[in-house]
C-alpha cells in the first residue's frame, strides 16, 4: 500500500456497548454537557464580577476547543464522520452564551449587555472562521438567516431588560414576541426554501441535502422552543415567584413561520410527504393553543389582555390563522389543502373567540359551518368530485339533522300528536319512491345522476353488474 492511499476503515469493536460509543460517539456531547454544569456549579451565582468573567471565557474558550477538534478533524484526518455533531455543539455554545447572563441583566443590565454583545461578537466571528478553515460554503440565503437568529438569541434578552422598567401590560406582550420575532427570522429562509437542493451545490459539505444545512435550523428551531420559555423564568419577575407567564400559545407564531418554510421546501422540491408535513403542522399549532392553560394570575391576566388585543383566545386566533394558512396552500394547489381549509372554517362554528381549551365548545354556529359546506359543494360540483360531494353533503345532513331534532324535541311538548302527524308524512315520500322503483324511473335517474358525478367510471360497474345478473 502506498503512502497516498486512503487509510482503511478501522471495523467497529464486537462488544455491543463499545460498539455503540464507537459508532456513535456522544463523548462529544457528553464532555460538553460535563463542562457547562461545572461552570454553572463554579461560577453560576456570578456574585463576584470575577465569575462572570470565568464564565465568559470558559465558554468561550470550550467553544475554540471544540471548533479546533472540528479543523482537526477535517484538515489533518480526512474524517467528516463526527464533525456534524462537533459543530453543532459550537451553536449549542453560543446559545448556552446568550443565556448565561439572562441574570446580570436583570440586576446590572449595563454589564449584561456588554457580555451579550461580546458574546454575539464571538458567535458571529467563530462562525465564519469555522465555515473558511474548513472549506463550507453556507450559501448567503442561509448564511443572513443563521446571522439573524444569532441575533435575535443575544439581542432580544437587551430589549427585554430595557422594558422591564415598562408598564406590566408592555413587559408581557415583550415576553410573548419573541415567537413572532422568531417566526420573522425563521421567513427569512423562504427565498433559500425556494432554491431547492439546486441552490447546494459546490457547498464543500459531505452531507447531502436536506442535512446540510437544514439540520443548523432545525436546531435552532428547538433553541427558540427553550428560549422562549427562559425569557419568561428568568426576566420576568411578577409578584409571586412562582407566577410564570409562559404558554405554549407563546410558540404559535413560530409554528405558522416553520410551516411556511416547510411547505415551501416542499413545493421546490416536488416532495409530498414535505407538503403534508407542512399542512400537519398547523394542526399541531392550534392544539398548542388549546392546551397548557395555567390558574396563576399573571398568566391570565396575560390571556385577559391577548384576547382584549386580539379579538380572541390564542385557539380561536390560532384557527383563524391556521384557515389564512390553508387558504393560500390551497392557492398554490398543495394537494389536501383545500380539504384542511374547508375544516378549519367548519371548525370556527364550534370554535369562538372565547373558546379557551380544545373542549371549550360554545355551542354550533350557522354561518361558518354554512360557508364551510358551501365552498366543499361547490367546488366539488366543478371539480365532478363525487366523493367530496358526498363528504361536504354528509357534514350538512348531520348538522342539519341534529338542528331538526333539536327543535322537534322542543315541539313535541307542545303537539300531542306530533309523532303521528310526522310519520304519516314521512311514509307518503317513502310511498311515492316505491312507485317509482318499481315503474324503473328511479333507477334511470340514478344512471344519469352516476355519469354526471363520476363520467367514464361508473359504465363499466353497471356493466359489470349486470353481467353477474
Amino acid at each position: 500500500m502506498s503512502l497516498t492511499d486512503p487509510d482503511p476503515v478501522a471495523p467497529p469493536p464486537r462488544r455491543p456497548l463499545v460498539r455503540w460509543l464507537w459508532t456513535s460517539n456522544p463523548l462529544y456531547v457528553i464532555s460538553a454537557g460535563l463542562f457547562l454544569y461545572g461552570l454553572r456549579e463554579s461560577f453560576g451565582a456570578q456574585t463576584r464580577e470575577v465569575d462572570t468573567w470565568a464564565l465568559m471565557g470558559g465558554l468561550a474558550g470550550y467553544t475554540l476547543l471544540l471548533a479546533a477538534a472540528a479543523f482537526v478533524l477535517v484538515k489533518v484526518a480526512g474524517a467528516w464522520d463526527d464533525v456534524r455533531t462537533v459543530l453543532l455543539l459550537v451553536v449549542l455554545m453560543f446559545l448556552a452564551t446568550s443565556v448565561t447572563f439572562d441574570e446580570l441583566l436583570v440586576f446590572e443590565p449595563r454589564r449584561g449587555m456588554l457580555f451579550n454583545l461580546g458574546g454575539l461578537a464571538f458567535a458571529v466571528l467563530l462562525s465564519e472562521g469555522v465555515l473558511h478553515g474548513l472549506g463550507l460554503r453556507l450559501p448567503v440565503l442561509y448564511r443572513v438567516p443563521y446571522h439573524l437568529a444569532l441575533a435575535l438569541f443575544f439581542l432580544y434578552p437587551i430589549a427585554l431588560a430595557e422594558l422591564r422598567t415598562g408598564d406590566a401590560e408592555t413587559v408581557l406582550w415583550a415576553l410573548w414576541g419573541f415567537g413572532p420575532a422568531a417566526a420573522v427570522v425563521t421567513l427569512t429562509l423562504l427565498p433559500a426554501a425556494r432554491r431547492g437542493s439546486a441552490y447546494l451545490r459546490g457547498t464543500g459539505s459531505p452531507w447531502p441535502w436536506p442535512f446540510y444545512p437544514w439540520s443548523l435550523f432545525v436546531f435552532l428551531a428547538a433553541a427558540v422552543c427553550g428560549r422562549s420559555f427562559l425569557l419568561c423564568w428568568s426576566l420576568h419577575t411578577p409578584q409571586a415567584a412562582s407566577d410564570l407567564a409562559f404558554g405554549p400559545h407563546f410558540l404559535v407564531p413560530f409554528g405558522f413561520a416553520v410551516a411556511a418554510v416547510v411547505l415551501e421546501i416542499g413545493i421546490a422540491a416536488w416532495s409530498r410527504r414535505t407538503q403534508l408535513l407542512a399542512l400537519a403542522v398547523p394542526v399541531g399549532t392550534v392544539a398548542l393553543a388549546g392546551l397548557g392553560h395555567q390558574p396563576d394570575e399573571v398568566y391570565r391576566e396575560f390571556l385577559g389582555h391577548f384576547a382584549a388585543r386580539l379579538g380572541g383566545t390564542p385557539l380561536f386566533v390560532s384557527l383563524v390563522a391556521a384557515t389564512g394558512f390553508y387558504l393560500i396552500a390551497a392557492v398554490r394547489r398543495v394537494p389536501l389543502a383545500f380539504d384542511g381549509f374547508v375544516l378549519a372554517v367548519a371548525a370556527t362554528a364550534i370554535v369562538g373567540p372565547h373558546s379557551l381549551w380544545l373542549n371549550d365548545a360554545t355551542g354550533v354556529r350557522v354561518a361558518p359551518l354554512a360557508a364551510a359546506v358551501s365552498v366543499a359543494v361547490t367546488v366539488a360540483l366543478v371539480r365532478r368530485d363525487g366523493w367530496r360531494l358526498l363528504l361536504a353533503g354528509s357534514v350538512a345532513a348531520a348538522w342539519l339533522g341534529h338542528l331538526g331534532w333539536w327543535g322537534y324535541r322542543v315541539l313535541r311538548e307542545q303537539v300531542a300528536g306530533l309523532d303521528y302527524l310526522t310519520a304519516g308524512l314521512v311514509l307518503l315520500p317513502a310511498a311515492v319512491l316505491v312507485s317509482l322503483g318499481k315503474s324503473g324511473a328511479l333507477a334511470r335517474w340514478a344512471r344519469v345522476w352516476l355519469r354526471r358525478v363520476f363520467p367514464g367510471r361508473i359504465d363499466p360497474v353497471l356493466h359489470v353488474a349486470r353481467g353477474n345478473e
